[in-house]
C-alpha cells in the first residue's frame, strides 16, 4: 500500500541517493496507470459496512453526473485490512467536496470511534509529479511575512497566478480545453504533448542531455494522465500551499472543534461536536511535524524556536493554536493544539436547539441582556462558555456602543457600532505589550454601554469589577464549575474583588460537558442571580433562578426572579406587562425554532430588529410572513449581518430534539389564544 509522505507545502523526504530531476518519474510513468488500476481492481468488492440507508452511488457523484475525485475506492485503500472486520460506519459526510470526506467508524475489537480523512490516493507516478510540481512552485513563492498576503484567498491566487506563470514558462500550459475548469484545468492536456520540445528561453535543462526534464517525463507516456488525476495534482498542490497540509480537511470540518497532535509519532486527535475525543488516521512524520508547526507560527504572524519553544497565536482563519516545538519542554517532542473557530457563529436559536438552554431561559438571558443586566458565564474546559457568550451577544441593542477585549479574537458581534480590541504580546526589541490591562483603561475613554471580555483569568478581573460598579454592563467568562468556586475565587487573591463590588454583577450561567444517554452534550446547570452583600454574616447573597435536573434532562424553574423585578421597576412595566415582555420573546424565538430558521443572518435581523420595532415583528409572526421580511431587516445599517451563504451552509447547526419543538409548538398555540389575535388586528397595547 503506497503511502502519502509529502512534507511541508508538498516537500518529499528523498533518500539521499535518490535524484531530484525527472528521471524517477521517467522510470514509473509507464507503470503508474498499470499499478494504479491493479490496485483499484483489488478493492472492488467492497470490504467495509457502508451505515444504513446511504446510497453511496449518489454520494459519490456530483451534481452533473460526474464522479468525485476522492471514491470509495480511496476508502477502502485508507482503511488498514486488519482493521476492516471490526469497523462500523457510523457517519459519512464531505469537508471538501469533491476531494475530501469523512467517515467516523465504530471499532467492535477497541471499543472506541475513530475519525478518518478520506483524500484521493496517489500513484507513484502522481506522487512524483506532485513532488515535481511542488519543488518548482517552492523556488518562486515567497511566504515571507512581508510579502505574503494575509488573507487565504489572495494567497490562493499568488499561489495559482505564480503556477501558471511556472507552466508557462517550461512552455507546459497549451490552450485551455472546451469545458476545462481551473488553473490545472487548463492543463489537461500538458502531460500528454508530444510536439515541438524547443528549448525555450529559461529553460531547465538539467542533466538529460540537452533536453529538460519536464520534457523527458512527459513523453515518455502521453496517455498516462487522466482528468481525475490531474483534479488530484490541484488538490494536493492547494492544500499544500495554501491550506493546513495534512490536517487541511480536518480544518474544514465544521463539527471538529480542537484538533491536536501530541508528539513525535502521535496521530492526530479531533473533538467532535457529536462524538467527542477521537482518534484519526492522519498522522505527521518527524521532521514535517516541526515543519508544520513553524510554518503555522509563521502564518500566525509569531516565531517559534528553541529559544521560544512555545508560543500561542491565532491562525490566519481565526482559530487559536497553541504550539509547541521540539523536546526542551515536551518529552515526546513537538506539539500543537488547535481551537477551531467557527466562521459563522452559533446564535441563541443553536443553544435552544442543543438544550444547552431552554426556551424560557433563553428568553430571560434576552430581556436581561437588552435591560443593561451584567452577565458571567462560568464552566470548565470545553463546557460552551465562549459560545453562548458569542451567541447571546446578539440580545444587544444596535443602538448601543460596545468594546470587546480578547487575547485572541473569538467573538463575532453584528454591531456595526463595535470597537474589538485584543492584546499583544512584547516585542523582541523591548516594544511593549499591551495587555488586559491597558485595553480596559482604554475601554473608559471609549464610553461603551457594553463590554465583553473573552474571558477574566487574573487580577484584570478586579479592574472589570470597578468598571461594572460605577455603571457599565459587563458580559465575560471564567473557568469555575459552581457558583460558590466563583464567589471564591474572585473574592480572594489573586483577583480580590471586595465582597460589596461582586454584587454588581447580576447573573451567573454555570455550564458544563457532560453525558446524557450516552451522548456527549452542553448543559447549563444552574443560572444565578447575584442579590446583595450581607454585612453581618460577611457573605454574599445568591439565588437560583433555574436548574438543570440530570436524570430528566430538563431545566426547572426554583425560584422569583429579582432581576426581573428590577428590569420592570426600572421600566415602569407592571407585573402583566413584564410577564408579556418575556412571553413575547419566547414567542419570536419559539416562531424561529419551530420554522427552522437558524441561520446567523436571519437570527441576528430578527432579534434585532425586534428590539427596533416589536410590534413589526411580532405583526409578521401572527400572519406568518416574517421570512419574506427577513432579506429586509439584514439591511439595517446599524447591524452587518451579511453571511456568505456558502459559508452558513457549511456550519454544523442543530436541529430540535422532538421534545424542543413540542416546547415551541406548545408556545406558539398559547400565542396564538392570547397574543396573535392583537397584532392581527393592527392594534397592539
Amino acid at each position: 500500500m503506497y503511502t502519502d509522505d509529502i512534507g511541508t507545502a508538498g516537500r518529499r523526504r528523498r533518500p539521499n541517493d535518490e535524484p531530484e530531476d525527472g528521471t524517477v518519474l521517467e522510470r514509473q510513468l509507464s507503470s503508474g496507470s498499470r499499478i494504479g488500476a491493479e490496485l483499484e481492481a483489488l478493492v472492488n468488492d467492497r470490504t467495509l459496512s457502508v451505515q444504513e440507508g446511504l446510497e453511496e452511488d449518489a454520494f459519490f457523484s456530483r451534481p452533473d453526473g460526474t464522479p468525485t475525485v476522492a471514491t470509495r475506492y480511496d476508502l477502502e485503500r485508507a482503511v488498514p485490512d486488519s482493521e476492516k472486520p471490526y469497523l462500523t460506519e457510523l457517519e459519512r459526510y464531505w469537508v471538501n467536496e469533491p476531494y475530501a470526506f469523512v467517515v467516523v467508524f465504530r471499532s467492535e475489537r477497541e471499543n472506541e470511534r475513530k475519525y478518518y480523512l478520506i483524500e484521493p490516493s496517489l500513484t507513484p507516478i502522481e506522487l512524483e509529479l506532485r513532488v515535481f510540481l511542488a519543488d518548482k512552485l517552492r523556488t518562486t513563492i515567497s511566504y515571507a511575512d512581508g510579502n505574503r498576503p494575509d488573507d487565504p484567498v489572495d494567497r490562493r491566487a499568488v499561489v495559482e497566478a505564480q503556477l501558471r506563470t511556472l507552466l508557462e514558462r517550461y512552455d507546459l500550459v497549451r490552450e485551455p480545453t472546451r469545458g476545462s475548469d481551473g488553473l490545472l484545468g487548463t492543463v489537461t492536456s500538458l502531460f500528454g504533448a508530444s510536439e515541438d520540445d524547443g528549448d525555450g528561453g529559461n529553460a531547465d535543462t538539467g542533466g538529460n542531455d540537452g533536453v529538460r526534464p519536464e520534457r523527458a517525463i512527459l513523453a515518455s507516456d502521453p496517455e498516462s494522465l487522466d482528468d481525475r488525476q490531474v483534479e488530484k495534482l490541484r488538490y494536493y498542490l492547494t492544500r499544500d500551499f495554501v491550506g493546513y497540509e495534512r490536517i487541511d480537511g480536518i480544518k474544514r470540518d465544521s463539527a471538529v472543534e480542537d484538533i491536536s497532535c501530541n508528539g513525535y509519532e502521535s496521530p492526530a486527535f479531533v473533538y467532535h461536536a457529536d462524538h467527542g475525543q477521537l482518534v484519526t488516521n492522519v498522522r505527521h512524520g518527524t521532521d514535517e511535524l516541526d515543519e508544520f508547526v513553524v510554518t503555522l507560527a509563521q502564518r500566525s504572524g509569531a516565531g517559534i524556536s528553541k529559544r521560544r519553544p512555545q508560543v500561542d497565536a491565532t491562525l490566519p482563519d481565526g482559530s487559536r493554536a497553541q504550539l509547541t516545538l521540539g523536546r526542551e519542554v515536551a518529552d515526546r517532542g513537538t506539539n500543537y493544539t488547535i481551537r477551531q473557530f467557527t466562521d459563522v457563529p452559533f446564535t441563541p436559536i443553536d443553544l435552544v436547539n442543543w438544550h444547552t438552554f431552554s426556551l424560557e431561559q433563553v428568553a430571560l438571558l434576552w430581556l436581561a441582556i437588552e435591560s443593561g443586566k451584567s452577565l458571567l458565564f462560568a464552566g470548565g474546559t470545553a463546557s460552551g462558555k465562549t459560545t453562548t457568550l458569542n451567541a447571546v451577544s446578539l440580545f444587544i441593542p444596535s443602538s448601543t456602543k460596545v468594546v470587546s477585549i480578547e487575547d485572541t479574537r473569538e467573538l463575532e458581534l453584528p454591531q456595526r457600532n463595535w470597537i474589538a480590541s485584543v492584546t499583544r504580546p512584547s516585542f523582541a526589541d523591548g516594544g511593549r505589550a499591551v495587555d488586559e490591562f491597558d485595553l480596559l483603561e482604554a475601554t473608559l475613554r471609549q464610553r461603551p454601554d457594553h463590554i465583553l471580555m473573552g474571558e477574566v483569568r487574573g487580577e484584570e478581573g478586579r479592574t472589570l469589577f470597578q468598571m461594572m460598579s460605577t455603571g457599565h454592563t459587563t458580559h465575560t467568562t471564567f473557568h469555575a464549575d459552581s457558583v460558590d468556586e466563583v464567589l471564591r475565587r474572585f473574592t480572594t487573591a489573586p483577583i480580590d474583588v471586595s465582597k460589596t463590588m461582586f454584587t454588581a454583577l447580576d447573573l451567573v450561567a454555570i455550564q458544563a460537558q457532560t453525558s446524557v444517554g450516552g451522548r456527549t452534550v452542553r448543559r447549563n446547570r444552574t443560572l444565578t442571580e447575584i442579590n446583595h452583600y450581607d454585612a453581618d454574616r460577611d457573605e454574599i447573597n445568591v439565588s437560583d433562578v433555574y436548574r438543570w435536573r440530570a436524570e430528566t434532562d430538563e431545566f426547572r424553574r426554583v425560584g422569583a426572579s429579582s432581576v426581573l423585578e428590577e428590569v420592570a421597576f426600572d421600566q415602569g412595566w407592571s407585573e402583566k406587562r413584564l410577564e408579556r415582555e418575556l412571553f413575547e420573546r419566547r414567542v419570536v424565538l419559539a416562531y424561529l425554532v419551530a420554522n427552522g430558521i437558524d441561520g446567523y443572518a436571519d437570527v441576528a435581523a430578527t432579534v434585532q430588529a425586534f428590539m427596533n420595532d416589536p410590534s413589526t415583528v411580532l405583526s409578521l409572526v401572527a400572519d406568518g410572513e416574517l421570512e419574506d421580511r427577513l432579506s429586509a431587516f439584514r439591511n439595517l445599517e446599524s447591524v452587518s449581518i451579511d453571511v456568505d451563504p456558502e459559508t452558513e451552509a457549511r456550519a454544523a447547526r442543530p436541529k430540535p430534539s422532538a421534545r424542543t419543538e413540542r416546547t415551541a409548538a406548545d408556545v406558539l398555540e398559547r400565542a396564538e389564544e392570547s397574543l396573535f389575535e392583537r397584532y392581527r388586528s393592527g392594534a397592539p397595547e
